[in-house]
């Protein structure tokens, strides 16, 4: 569900209009000249988890991971700027300032490629209401889940397979209330990080709740009750502030997705859309909808380069007068999620695309009319809401259980498995996209081509990139021994559960895995590259 609207217009200009108390600015720099990072030693500024999701999927490093210019963030510091958080993707920083005549000097710091107002602490007056929509369209409902069935979700979880090992980033409004209800006591020892970019605090469990609902279809556990990926890890994030509409917040989901990225994250899903703001001067047009304009589209785009899967709702524009997708559900190489009700039929509200240059969106579609979610109280209750808001967190579960079936898999590869698995698949549309997609399907079409999903056995393995991929069924430690078919080593090594490992330059051949543990004394695997 679009619950906010924010538009990003590509200008120079710092809004000098000295009748609003401008404090908050987004800052463009020319290059990274200076930075003390190298690309050689990654592990400083990424997670070894981050760095292995790079390697896992053949991903190489380049200039958008370092950080930026440390010599500019202090130059900028000189003038009085505090600095909220910076971009590295997009090379820029978030800034506050009390002496809003200090911009001009900063716009003309040589290192200064442009600078835009991002949010006004004085604002115009009479203006609209904001909504959050959807949030209080709900029904008592204590059925079964029927929205995992259109999926081929339940039996994916029946075979075994809920989102073990995949970090899930739900990006939102608030989750309070998620660190004392009942409904998510299971994936509490897996929420793994937490940060407030409204607030820029740690506490994530306050202000909004439209992000423990939307939590909750991914995650809560309940006697009658579970979540689509409830196995997985999680890291919650704010950067959408409910009270205004402005550029800002999209800058804080930026931010927020690339501590995301830096931390490991899997997926990212977000319930959040911008094309209106607090400020009509602000307001973004139907022509930036191309994936490219917007910042926050464009940094979709880059996460999913990253290895990450990015799920994003199409919006609640559908019967309104916008009717299109808001950003970033414009960004390439992202899955952006449409509503359909549980007779498979699309949602009035649902937004349509295509994008401004052409593209599908929505790009599939999953329950967003009375889908099932546990209500943001103490008490812990199962209802039904309606909104793409809860349509991407299906979407975004669903996918984190079907990739811990096949781990192996890159994000464009398990991407477009979900896409060719959609009832629409030939004849997507603007409304629909491809369709409902069925992970039952993905999983049977796998069963058995990949090593992973042999039965009866604790390791499996496969080659790719040049990468020897072990997978365990239990969290074993084991030492493992491989060679060629003359029983030549090539690596040698240990691990823990799932591990991957750098392989020398291989031919095309068979080859031979051995591996011992205290539960089994050997199995050994036949693998071809």
């Amino acid at each position: 569900m679009a619950m906010k609207k924010i538009v990003f217009i590509f200008l120079s200009v710092f809004c000098a209009n000295i009748s609003f108390a401008q404090n908050f600015y987004y800052v463009q720099f020319k290059d990274k000249n200076g930075t003390e990072f190298s690309l050689n030693k990654p592990q400083k500024f990424l997670s070894q988890r981050a760095i292995q999701r790079r390697i896992s999927q053949g991903i190489a490093l380049d200039s958008t991971d370092l950080p930026v210019s440390k010599k500019y963030l202090i130059s900028l510091k000189n003038y009085q700027a505090n600095i909220l958080y910076t971009s590295k993707w997009l090379n820029g920083a978030t800034i506050f300032l009390s002496d809003t005549l200090r911009i001009e000097e900063i716009k003309n710091l040589p290192f200064v490629s442009f600078v835009q107002c991002t949010k006004r602490t004085v604002l115009p007056q009479n203006l609209p209401q904001k909504i959050v929509e959807n949030s209080n369209n709900y029904a008592n409902s204590a059925e079964s889940i029927s929205d995992h069935t259109m999926l081929g979700l339940d039996s994916l979880h029946y075979a075994g397979f809920s989102g073990k090992n995949i970090l899930i980033a739900v990006i939102d409004a608030g989750f309070p209330n998620v660190d004392v209800m009942a409904a998510f006591n299971y994936i509490r020892p897996r929420i793994l990080d937490t940060y407030n970019f409204v607030e820029n605090q740690a506490n994530v469990y306050t202000l909004n709740s439209h992000g423990t609902m939307v939590l909750s279809v991914i995650g809560a556990v309940l006697p009658d009750f579970i979540g689509a990926a409830p196995d997985a890890s999680f890291v919650l994030y704010i950067s959408e502030d409910a009270a205004t509409e402005t550029l800002l917040e999209t800058d804080n989901w930026v931010a927020a997705a690339e501590r995301a990225d830096s931390i490991g994250a899997d997926i990212i899903t977000t319930s959040l859309g911008y094309s209106v703001f607090d400020d009509e001067n602000d307001n973004f047009t139907y022509s930036d909808m191309d994936g490219k304009t917007t910042r926050i589209s464009r940094a979709s785009t880059i996460a999913a380069r990253k290895g990450i899967l990015l799920f994003n709702s199409a919006g609640n524009e559908g019967n309104k007068s916008w009717k299109y997708i808001t950003a970033p559900a414009d960004a390439n190489s992202i899955i952006t999620v449409g509503s359909v009700d549980s007779l498979e039929n699309h949602s009035d509200f649902s937004s349509m695309g295509p994008t401004f240059d052409g593209r599908i969106k929505p790009t599939i579609c999953t329950q967003g009319t009375q889908t099932a979610l546990v209500y943001p109280d103490a008490d812990d209750v199962i209802i039904k809401g309606n909104g793409t808001s809860f349509a991407s967190p299906l979407a975004a579960g669903m996918a984190a259980s079907i990739w811990s079936a096949f781990p192996y898999l890159t994000n464009f590869e398990l991407m477009n498995k979900i896409i060719e698995s959609a009832n629409n698949y030939e004849n997507p549309d603007t409304l629909c996209g491809y369709g409902i997609p069925n992970v039952w399907k993905i999983y049977n079409s796998m069963k058995g081509k990949s090593d992973f999903s042999a039965d009866n056995k604790i390791y499996f393995a496969q080659i790719k990139y040049n990468i020897l991929f072990i997978q365990s069924s239990q969290s074993n430690d084991y030492q493992f021994y491989f060679c060629d078919v003359l029983g030549r080593k090539i690596i040698s090594g240990s691990g823990n559960g799932s591990s991957s490992f750098y392989l020398p330059t291989l031919s095309k051949g068979i080859y031979i895995l051995k591996i011992f543990d205290k539960t089994i004394k050997q199995q050994t695997i036949k693998l071809i590259f």
